[in-house]
Formats: structure tokens, C-alpha cells, sequence
């Protein structure tokens, strides 16, 4: 017990002021000023760590998570910022035995989701933690996922090979086959293993704590995602009636009930529930409801049965409560689209099987991929509610539920994306609506396979021929014409590649597939940059979908592509164009300056200086600052015999920058200038003075000395005096001759 808990509880509460208004240096003094009272108070660490963390002390916010784990060895938390914090220091190896202890916390935590991302993270920090590959693996096999669990025994495999331990290797290898005999890279790895040695003999059967002999136990089948969710929901609601925590509940009732009378009826539901008691059961979660309970399990639970005695309306506004519920929202979404479908409203079903779609696809892509599959699914929506073709959406619908009822349709679906990322390396990401609208779509992505792999091999007409089979089965699946177009690519028929992209592109313009008719018309211009008929169909695209910015950027290369092709008039033709277009892009991109410069550079290779007085006149009034147009300017009133208008661009140009401190950049500009104006008693005076700004005297006194007889011969003797005046304030090595000649000015003025 703390012998002065007040104080405690005051410096707790000061750090916790602090901190919400981010003065993180007084949080952590209140959070140690607490820890002298308590010093070994987990919820005391973790604020101080927490608080260093902010402050970037990352020293000290170490020290303080690993006291905080060590004291308390059931929080998941101490250890992750354990994790986090050595990675950021490079400390790799640790950082992986640190997500290790925390996905331990999570398993004994009963949060198997939170416990397979730590176990991840120890694998991604420490690639050779043999530990962590073997905890993944383990994991993976247990929840059936086949593909990720391949992924972990190559991993495993390859460090052993690495290490020399070949027959820990091939033992490896070969249980993996199991999994997938026809695996090419694990096949490949053994093959490296087997070459030139006797085959080793076989290892005892449980390597690494595994025992590979005997086969995970069948799991009961999840089904469909309702499924998976009414399986979440019964547990948890078990679960509930043996918690300690009170239900929570949102609504004011004549007496609220005691968790003791709360426990009662939800178990009375759930056995009626299990009998197949439906009207019982039923009966029973709305008096839980009605209790003012809150509890997501109840909604959902609720929904399914009513949905089974077809009472969809009840179903659909139970589900509209569970919906919110990132752990139910899969499940919602799908039964609702059953609803839907059950009341013969296909649009509205559609809608909800796209977004379970949608939130299965997205877990399978990279963050980065996230926000263009996202679009994809909207433009997906809009196009089928666009055509209301009613016998096309039902049954893209059926498909849908075929598909995800399937057994193992997690595996599919990983399958699937792996095929659909391989295709997209040159493009966007595709989404899996695409795959499953295709009738034989396992058949369709296998030929993509095969054609990938022949590819790889070198086999450019076998992969052809593959996708010429695949295609006739499915003609408007546009993947595959993307990757014939790649095989095209491989094989060096660059031609033919663009026109099968081109056509892609169309195809998906047509269809309303924005991103993806964009991506087209790219991969086609990396492949025939300098093609103008292409960058023209792009640009169009673009403005017509309100893409100005990205308009802009591919007018600035159309006119590059007629300039290196020496058609001078079409490439200013295009930069005017996109000169008009201009004020419709971003302000801070400066759109009109880009295109005037471009233009302006036209004109005086075409030595027509006129025009391009006009155009760089034009880039000095948009951009006071911009120093190629002054100095171009100050070149051309030169030409032109305006010194005065060209000596007010320098001068302009000067004093900005030495406004701004950019005396070095001035010193530049100025030397160049003198070089080729060397009787310019102006620009001879700006950098004089630049040279004194810049405190190099010795440079300073040459020039001035040059300006002194610049003025003498221009009869500017006042000047010169001035001049002559301010040599003598930086002390010459020459001083008396200075003296006598400022006497003889002196007396002659």
C-alpha cells in the first residue's frame, strides 16, 4: 500500500492533465512523481511509458514498458510497445522475441486475431526467427489456412537450408507437399536439396514441437459468413453467462435486471435455440432486449432466427443493429443480402453481397492497394444499378452465395488474389467480383497460372495457347487479355501488346471501369512512350472524369513526344491547349507557368524572340519570383537595347533574394551576368555588394575597384567618389594611392 495515496493519486491525475494537452516533458515528471509513491504500479508505468514515447525518450520509455511486463504478465500491451520501440531502434531480434511474448498474452487472453498479427509481426522484424516461422505455422494450420501456412514451412525450410541443415529441410519440404503437391517453388527448393545427394533418412516425426504425422484435426466447417458470425454469436453469448461483468444496457427499463436474471434468460434462450425450440428462443432475446441489454451477439442471433421463420423485415432490422459491429458486419451484410434476395429485391441484396465482397477482398490486399479496390467496388455498384438488369444481377447474386458457402472459400479466395497480384504488376488492382462473375472461374484462373508459369519458363507460344483456350471459354474476361498482353510483352512483340491493351482499355472505358481503363492506356504508353494517339485517348478520359491534374501532366509529355519527334508547331499547339486548361487544375501545381516555360523554351530555339518576350512577360506577372523568366527577360530587352527594363528584372530578381538570405544564390547569378556584361556598372554594383553581404572583402575590393573606373569612364564622378570611399572603409592593402586619387576627384569636381 502506497503510504500517501492522495499524493499518488494527485500525480496521476496532473500527468493524465498533461498529457491530453500534449506537454509530454510535465507528464512524465507527474507519472515519476506517482511512481515514488507506488514504483511498481503497472498502470503508473505504462502512463510514464506512454508519455516518453510522445516525448520521443524512447530510452526511458523502454525501461519503463519492460518494468510494467515484468510486473504484470497478462497485459499484451507492455510487450507490444516493447516490440515497437526496438524496432524503431533496429534492434530486430529482440523486437521479434518481444511480439512473441505478446502473442502469448493474447492466446491466454482467448484474442487469437490480435495473437496471429503479433505472431506476424515477429516473423516480418526477424525473417530468421525460427521460432516465430514455427508459431505462425502452427497457427495457420489451425485455422485451415493452407496457403499462408505453405509460406511459413518455405520460410522454414529456407533457413534451415541456410544453416546446412538440409535434412531438417527436405523434411519440411515434403510435409508441405501435403498440403500442395504441386507447390513449383517448393518442388524447386527440394530439387536444390536432392541434387548430387543420397536422399536422407527420414527425421523424427515431431520436428519442431510439430506433429507432422498426424493431420490437424477436421475443424467444424464455418460455412458462409452468417455462419462463421452465428457461431461467434452463441459462443460469445456462453461466454456471458460465466463473465463477471455486468450487461451493459442503454435504455431506461421500470427495474433494471441483475446480471444473475440477465444470465438466466439469455441461457434459457440459447437451450431453446439449440433444441430447435425457435419460437422459444425467440421469445426469449426479446425480453433480453427488451431488458435493455445491449449486446451485439443478441441482435444477431435474434435476426437469423427470425430470418429462418422467414419474418425478413424483423430479420433485416436486427441485422441493421449488428451491422455497426466491425466483428458482425461481415455476417450482417450477408444475411441481409439473403433477406433481400428472399423479398425479391436483387438491387438491394446485390448491394449487400458487394460489400461482403468487398470486406473479404480488402483483407486480402496490401493498404496501399486498399483505396483503388474500394473504387473499384463502388464503380462496381453504380454500373450494375446503372443497367437494373434484373436476371443479370440475380444471378451474379446466386454466385455470390454459391461461392461463399463453398467449403474452404477463405483458401479460394487467397488463391485467387494471389493469381489476380501476379497479373497486376503493371497495373491496378483487380477485384474478385471480376473472377467470381465468370462462369468456370477456377478453370479461368488456372490457365492464368499455367500462362504465368510458361511465361516464366520462357515459353511464350505455350502460354498463348493456354489463354487462347481460357479465352474461349470466357471471352469477356478482360484479365485475361491483360495477361496475353504481358506474355506479348515477354516475347518481344511490343506492338502487338500495345493494340491488345488499347483494346482492353476501350472495353473497360465502355464498361464504365475508370481505373482500369486508365491503367491500360499507361501500361501502354511505358511500353510506346512517344505513341500520341494513345496519350490523346488518355487525356480525354481523364477530363472527362474531372482527373485535370493527371490531364495536364500527360499534355505537358504529348507536347514533349512532338518536340523530341522535331514538330515543334504540334508540341506549342499541345502546350497551348493544356495552357487553356490550365485554370481548372490544382493552383499550388503553377499549371499555366509549366506550359509557358515549355513554350517560351520553343520560341527561342526558334530564335523568335518577340513571341517569347510575351511569354516569359506573362510567366514574371504569375510568377513574381520565378528566376529563369527574369533572367531570360533580362537576355532579351538586352537583344532588344532596353537595358533599363532589363536592369529592373535583375533588380527585381536581387532583392527578393536578398530579402530571403540567399546571398549564395545571388553571388551565382551575378558572376554569370558579369561574365557576359562585364561594363555594367549595375550588375557591377549588385555584386560588390553581394560579395559585401557575403563578407568575402577581398572579392568585394576587386570589383568595386572595377566599378570606380566603370563610373570614371562613364563621367559618373560623384559615383566614383562614393565608390572609391567605400574601398577606403574596408581598408585596401593600397590605401594611399586610393587617398590621392580621391584628392585629385575631389579638386577637380
Amino acid at each position: 500500500m502506497a503510504e500517501n495515496p492522495s499524493a499518488y493519486e494527485e500525480a496521476m491525475r496532473e500527468g493524465s492533465t498533461h498529457a491530453s494537452q500534449e506537454r509530454w516533458v510535465e507528464a512524465v515528471a507527474a507519472y515519476k512523481r506517482a511512481l515514488a509513491v507506488l514504483p511498481d504500479d503497472p498502470k503508473a508505468l505504462m502512463a510514464l511509458g506512454l508519455a516518453c514515447l510522445a516525448a520521443e525518450r524512447l530510452e526511458e520509455a523502454l525501461a519503463a514498458f519492460q518494468r510494467a511486463a515484468r510486473i504484470d504478465q497478462t497485459n499484451p500491451t507492455a510487450p507490444e510497445h516493447i516490440a515497437e520501440i526496438l524496432e524503431h531502434m533496429g534492434r530486430f531480434q529482440e523486437a521479434s522475441r518481444a511480439y512473441l511474448e505478446a502473442a502469448e498474452r493474447h492466446g491466454r487472453r482467448k484474442a487469437p486475431t490480435l495473437a496471429l498479427r503479433r505472431l506476424e509481426d515477429a516473423a516480418r522484424v526477424d525473417p530468421n526467427s525460427i521460432q516465430a516461422h514455427i508459431q505462425l505455422l502452427r497457427a495457420y494450420l489451425a485455422l485451415r489456412k493452407n496457403q499462408e501456412a505453405l509460406n511459413e514451412y518455405l520460410a522454414l525450410a529456407t533457413i534451415y537450408y541456410s544453416k546446412g541443415q538440409n535434412e531438417q529441410a527436405l523434411e519440411i519440404c515434403r510435409h508441405a507437399l501435403k498440403l500442395d503437391p504441386q507447390n513449383v517453388q517448393v518442388q524447386a527448393l527440394m530439387n536444390q536439396l536432392l541434387r548430387g545427394e543420397e536422399k536422407p533418412p527420414s527425421l523424427d516425426r515431431t520436428v519442431f514441437g510439430i506433429d507432422y504425422e498426424e493431420e490437424p484435426e477436421d475443424l467444424e466447417e464455418g460455412g458462409n459468413p452468417a455462419e462463421a458470425a452465428r457461431q461467434k454469436a452463441l459462443a460469445e453469448l456462453a461466454e456471458t453467462v460465466f463473465s463477471d461483468i455486468p450487461p451493459q444496457t442503454g435504455m431506461l427499463v421500470m427495474r433494471p435486471l441483475s446480471k444473475r436474471e440477465v444470465d438466466a434468460m439469455i441461457s434459457k434462450s440459447l437451450d431453446a435455440q439449440t433444441r430447435g425450440d425457435i419460437e422459444e428462443a425467440i421469445r426469449g432475446y426479446e425480453r433480453v432486449l427488451e431488458a435493455g441489454v445491449i449486446q451485439t451477439a443478441v441482435n444477431f442471433n435474434l435476426g437469423l432466427l427470425y430470418q429462418q421463420q422467414m419474418r425478413f423485415e424483423d430479420a433485416l432490422g436486427q441485422f441493421q443493429q449488428s451491422v455497426r459491429d466491425p466483428e458482425y458486419r461481415l455476417g450482417s451484410h450477408f444475411a441481409m443480402g439473403e433477406c433481400y434476395r428472399a423479398l425479391g429485391r436483387i438491387e438491394e441484396a446485390l448491394t449487400h453481397f458487394l460489400e461482403v465482397l468487398k470486406i473479404v477482398d480488402l483483407g486480402t490486399v496490401d493498404r496501399s492497394q486498399a483505396d483503388n479496390l474500394i473504387q473499384l467496388y463502388e464503380e462496381l455498384a453504380l454500373t450494375h444499378a446503372a443497367k437494373g438488369e434484373r436476371e443479370q444481377a440475380t444471378e451474379f447474386v446466386n454466385t455470390l452465395i454459391s461461392f461463399l458457402s463453398d467449403k474452404g472459400w477463405e483458401d479460394k479466395v487467397s488463391r485467387a488474389r494471389e493469381m489476380l497480384d501476379t497479373l497486376t504488376q503493371e497495373g491496378p488492382v483487380l477485384s474478385l467480383a471480376e473472377i467470381l462473375a465468370v462462369p468456370g472461374s477456377e478453370r479461368v484462373l488456372q490457365a492464368i497460372g499455367l500462362a504465368q508459369e510458361y511465361q516464366r519458363r520462357g515459353l511464350g507460344y505455350a502460354a498463348l495457347d493456354e489463354l487462347d483456350c481460357a479465352i474461349s471459354l470466357a471471352p469477356t474476361f478482360l484479365p485475361l487479355h491483360w495477361q496475353m498482353a504481358e506474355t506479348l510483352v515477354a516475347m518481344g512483340r511490343t506492338d502487338d501488346a500495345v493494340v491488345k491493351l488499347l483494346a482492353i482499355a476501350d472495353v473497360y472505358r465502355v464498361r464504365g471501369n475508370f481505373a482500369q481503363s486508365v491503367a491500360m492506356y499507361e501500361r501502354a504508353l511505358r511500353l510506346a512512350p512517344l505513341n500520341v494517339s494513345v496519350r490523346v485517348r488518355l487525356i480525354d478520359l481523364l477530363i472527362s472524369h474531372g482527373e485535370i491534374d493527371k490531364a495536364l501532366e500527360h499534355y505537358l509529355a504529348l507536347g514533349e513526344a512532338y518536340y523530341q519527334m522535331a514538330q515543334l508547331d504540334r508540341a506549342r499547339e499541345q502546350y497551348n491547349i493544356g495552357l487553356q486548361l490550365a485554370p481548372r487544375g490544382s493552383r499550388e501545381r503553377n499549371w499555366a507557368v509549366k506550359f509557358l516555360h515549355r513554350i517560351g523554351d520553343i520560341d527561342m530555339q526558334r530564335v523568335d524572340w518577340r513571341r517569347a518576350v510575351s511569354v516569359y512577360e506573362q510567366i514574371r506577372d504569375l510568377a513574381p519570383e520565378d528566376e529563369k523568366a527574369r533572367l531570360t527577360l533580362m537576355d532579351l530587352y538586352y537583344r532588344f537595347n532596353q537595358p533599363q527594363r532589363a536592369m529592373a528584372e535583375l533588380d527585381h530578381l536581387m532583392r527578393a533574394y536578398r530579402k530571403a538570405g540567399l546571398i549564395q544564390k545571388m553571388l551565382i547569378i551575378l558572376e554569370e551576368q558579369v561574365a557576359e556584361h562585364p561594363d555594367s556598372i549595375p550588375i557591377r554594383t549588385w555584386l560588390a555588394q553581394a560579395h559585401l553581404d557575403a563578407r568575402n572583402v577581398p572579392q568585394a575590393l576587386q570589383h568595386l575597384d572595377v566599378l570606380g573606373d566603370l563610373q570614371l569612364q562613364a563621367g559618373k564622378t560623384e559615383d566614383a567618389i562614393s565608390t572609391i570611399q567605400t574601398i577606403l572603409m574596408l581598408n585596401p592593402p593600397n590605401a594611399e594611392a586610393y587617398r590621392q586619387l580621391l584628392e585629385q576627384l575631389a579638386q577637380s569636381a
